[in-house]
């Protein structure tokens, strides 16, 4: 999936996305593309040099680039793909991003509190990610139909 072939998939998806900037429109297609072509890797190793990366954190950092925008774009292709599809499958998931670790970072909720063997609580912190993705009754994605981040408010579970 190069992005400098017929200008990859990328371009495409995120085609009808806004966000008040040409210049952040390209780098969101370029990153999206270079995500892609290296998936397992960092941001740094997927980007061709440190400026790339550089440009990268920039645009995750730019408060004009709205995730809403970006999923709403990636939706309505959704959408288009689905149309053609007697049926579609709408299959939803939870999963949860753990960074009790990450002790610096802001606007995690908990995850969970736990009675340890030993009387004190444990507490894990982080993000509950809930997705909805259309399938093929063959198994091929389609893509996102909603996507939800949240930080849950003190959960307390009794072990």
């Amino acid at each position: 999936m190069n992005s400098k072939k017929n200008g990859g998939w990328a371009e495409d998806e995120f085609s009808t996305v806004d966000l008040g900037d040409k210049r952040l429109n390209k780098r969101l297609i370029k990153l999206c593309d270079r995500f892609s072509d290296s998936p397992e890797s960092p941001i740094n190793q997927a980007c061709e040099d440190w400026g790339e990366s550089k440009a990268a954190y920039r645009f995750f950092q730019n408060e004009k680039v709205d995730c809403d925008q970006i999923l709403s774009s990636h939706q309505a292709k959704t959408l288009e793909r689905a149309c053609d599809r007697q049926v579609v499958l709408a299959v939803q998931d939870t999963s949860y991003f753990i960074y009790t670790n990450h002790y610096k970072t802001e606007g995690l909720g908990k995850i969970s509190t736990t009675k340890g063997r030993h009387g004190g609580e444990t507490h894990s912190r982080g993000l509950v990610m809930h997705t909805c993705m259309a399938l093929t009754t063959n198994g091929l994605p389609l893509g996102l139909l909603d996507l939800k981040i949240t930080a849950r408010e003190n959960v307390t579970i009794q072990v």
